[in-house]
């Protein structure tokens, strides 16, 4: 079991501002190194490696641009879980024509996401949302190599979500689920969207449905009454395929600060559920035009 040391030590971080992290008044300052013992600490300092090794070889402008951001973002967890970022100057990509082979450090995302979930189900950590984020986001990477389509979002504020009782918390996420299983529905029937979009679409209306199930089955186990969401939601129709695109990124993206809320003060039971959505949902949202966000799940200033 991790040390109440560790625990405040790592993860015990109320409010990122912009690049910057502000602790708490009264709980300890960014230490210089990982700790060891914490595995999401070994995991960010092996994944900071892996980026700066991707980063130090050709690649061409859009992989160069990603890896520029994604080492932006990691210094920002580094901060996060209460560790000075790493002194090293960041390298500077070779310019190249054609995309690199980036499998080296798509398995280290793969690593790092496994390792990120573990600290955030330890029932011991203090912010399990924060690696929950940061798992997120090694899911949404990998999925932009190695072409590293689509925009990225810039540096923000961020915070920790306001309290919540837990099952309100549950009957947010079902109503999430619901609200993004309803807006699929409509962005897949928009004109003029070709047979694979139309598919990828489905695929995530499944998913978004079997959470929506998933949830709903596991609130009356725990003897609760979950609300049903509405046969309908205020969507507009959708008149060409941007717009369905558009929407498709948009209910997706509403729905991150829902989840990322649950997996924060909801029962500890849908963390599993909650995390593995979080990391699909942060990957979708840039295949429809919508951001690649920086800390999926958390709200910002």
């Amino acid at each position: 079991m991790l040390s109440r040391r560790v625990l405040l030590g790592g993860v015990a971080l109320a409010t990122l501002a912009g690049c910057g992290v502000l602790p708490e008044q009264g709980e300890p300052r960014i230490a210089p190194t990982p700790d060891p013992s914490v595995p999401g600490h070994r995991a960010l300092q092996a994944l900071r490696n892996a980026l700066t090794a991707a980063a130090s070889g050709p690649l061409d402008r859009a992989q160069a641009d990603l890896l520029a951001w994604a080492l932006d973002v990691n210094d920002d967890q580094y901060e996060a879980t209460s560790l000075a970022p790493p002194a090293d100057p960041r390298p500077t990509p070779s310019p190249a024509a054609t995309p690199a082979d980036l499998g080296s450090l798509t398995g280290a995302l793969g690593t790092a996401r496994t390792a990120f979930t573990e600290q955030a189900l330890d029932p011991t950590t203090a912010r399990p949302l924060v690696w929950a984020s940061m798992a997120a986001w090694c899911v949404a990477v990998a999925a932009q190599l190695p072409d590293a389509p689509g925009a990225r979002e810039p540096a923000r504020g961020v915070r920790l979500p306001a309290p919540q009782e837990p099952q309100a918390a549950a009957q947010a996420a079902l109503d999430a689920a619901s609200a993004a299983v309803y807006g699929l529905q409509v962005a897949a029937g928009a004109p003029g969207l070709s047979e694979a979009e139309v598919g990828a679409l489905r695929a995530r209306l499944t998913s978004w449905t079997g959470l929506r199930d998933d949830l709903t089955a596991q609130a009356r186990v725990a003897s609760a009454s979950p609300t049903p969401g509405p046969p309908w939601y205020a969507v507009p129709p959708v008149a060409d395929a941007s717009a369905g695109r558009a929407l498709a990124a948009r209910v997706q993206a509403a729905a991150l600060p829902v989840l990322g809320r649950t997996i924060a003060h909801g029962p500890a039971d849908l963390r599993p559920l909650l995390i593995d959505a979080l990391g699909a949902t942060a990957a979708d949202v840039p295949v429809w035009g919508g951001l690649l966000e920086r800390w999926p799940g958390l709200p910002s200033t």
